[in-house]
């Protein structure tokens, strides 16, 4: 090729330019590393990582609670085994310190599978780069290390096998995986099954069926049904924990989901989104009201469809940077966290890290977050009154919860359970109650007490 064929190629490639669009990209990956390095406060997460080390040691998942004196050798199984070994595994080797990496490469992964499904529905860099930015209003603060987060991973994961017919035998691999992690693995089914009414792709049917009866091979096995069974006749112990309330509708976490409904009713208008993809948006809408949990797997649900309704958006495509200029934006995007995470340590606010020093081995009065953090730091050596497993504890999350606010006699409670010492926030009302009764304070501070009769 002569030189003067070459130089128009010369001059288009100096004159590249990488959109705004396209740069955008990059934007969530500042909320996931400052959310991967916030301080550890979520006390669930602890327990799992104890119960990841007591079945190492027993070599089998547990069967039977092992860790709560008023439920000892009740029947209860864990859910999460698979993650929980994984946990146990990497506590040994770095403690905690695996937490911000694994939170950091799981959500990026997560978002990475949100942009190729966003931009195979939209075929729009600006759209993938819309639904992205979304995405991170609607589930950064989800992005917590329990085993939730990886449930999000596999439904993106089940998503991507959906579409793409090629890639749909490993469908049985993915369920398997998610119902060994996380119960919500039957929320990937129904996606699997109300897109196969939507298509009316009755031959993946077998797959899907398939991708069920695995879920069924796990560890515990049939126990799998067991633990739905259970969790559903609790679900009103769960009305007690906040995640697990009704969201509001101009709440923080809820508006992102109305966003996204709002882009989907004017892709209807636009005649992109059609009659029949009500049978997909109706039950995820429905899904996202039940519960604050519940809005994560229902945004993921819609994502396909909040992408098709913006299909052709092209904000950001005609102003851009040149491509040393965008390699500088790019870095500093990169490198941003590195000057604004907060380490990643346990939150010493919302754990009693001293509180828990001053405590005699005594049968102890104190709430689910003591509880998840006792787990971790003296369990099973140690056993807790109360934890957040709604599933075990049933009813008598209710009866905590009327003792606490003095809805009910404490002393009768105590006496059933063979209460000695408590440890409770140091503002709740029951400790005047207590002190009335002639309870001691044995310690206290700006955020905990510990008292004894």
């Amino acid at each position: 090729m002569t030189q003067a064929a070459q130089a128009p190629r010369v001059a288009r490639a100096r004159d590249r330019r990488y959109s705004i669009a396209a740069l955008a990209l990059t934007a969530p990956w500042i909320a996931l590393a400052i959310r991967a390095w916030a301080p550890i406060g979520d006390t669930s997460f602890l327990w799992h990582v104890r119960a990841g080390s007591v079945q190492v040691g027993n070599g089998s998942v547990l069967t039977t609670d092992p860790f709560s004196f008023p439920m000892s050798g009740e029947t209860w199984l864990t859910q999460s085994w698979l993650v929980e070994l994984l946990y146990a595994q990497l506590e040994k080797i770095s403690g905690l310190g695996f937490v911000p990496w694994m939170v950091l490469v799981t959500t990026t992964l997560a978002f990475v599978g949100i942009g190729i499904i966003a931009y195979r529905y939209s075929e729009s860099v600006p759209a993938t780069a819309f639904v992205l930015i979304l995405s991170t209003l609607a589930l950064i603060t989800f992005f917590v290390p329990r085993p939730v987060v990886f449930s999000y991973l596999l439904m993106i994961l089940a998503m991507l096998a959906w579409d793409h017919p090629r890639a749909r035998w490993s469908l049985p691999f993915v369920f398997w995986l998610w119902a060994s992690v996380h119960a919500s693995f039957l929320i990937g089914l129904a996606y699997i099954g109300l897109w196969i009414l939507v298509k009316r792709e009755w031959k993946a049917l077998p797959t899907a069926i398939i991708a069920g009866l695995v879920t069924l091979g796990t560890a515990h096995g049939l126990g799998v049904v067991q633990f739905l069974a259970e969790f559903t006749e609790n679900r009103e112990a769960l009305q007690f924990i906040t995640e697990w309330r009704k969201p509001e509708l101009l709440s923080s976490v809820f508006l992102p989901f109305l966003g996204g409904l709002v882009f989907i009713v004017i892709g209807a208008f636009r005649r992109l989104i059609e009659p029949k993809h009500l049978i997909l948006i109706v039950p995820f809408t429905i899904l996202a009201m039940s519960s604050i949990r519940a809005i994560p797997p229902a945004w993921l649900g819609i994502v396909p469809l909040v992408a098709l309704s913006l299909s052709g958006l092209t904000i950001g495509t005609r102003a851009g940077m040149r491509p040393r200029l965008a390699a500088v934006f790019v870095l500093f995007v990169l490198l941003l966290p590195v000057f604004l995470v907060e380490g990643g340590d346990l939150a010493e606010d919302s754990f009693p890290l001293a509180a828990k020093e001053h405590l005699a081995d005594v049968p102890t009065f104190h709430d689910d977050r003591v509880g998840g953090y006792l787990i971790w730091a003296e369990g099973p050596e140690r056993q807790v009154y109360f934890d957040d497993r709604a599933e075990l504890y049933g009813p008598r999350m209710g009866e905590f919860v009327r003792v606490r606010n003095l809805d009910e006699d404490w002393e009768p409670v105590f006496e059933r359970d063979g209460i000695e010492q408590v440890l409770l926030e140091s503002d709740e009302d029951l400790i005047a109650e207590l002190t009335n009764s002639g309870w001691e304070t044995v310690y206290v501070d700006d955020s905990y007490i510990v008292m004894r009769p």
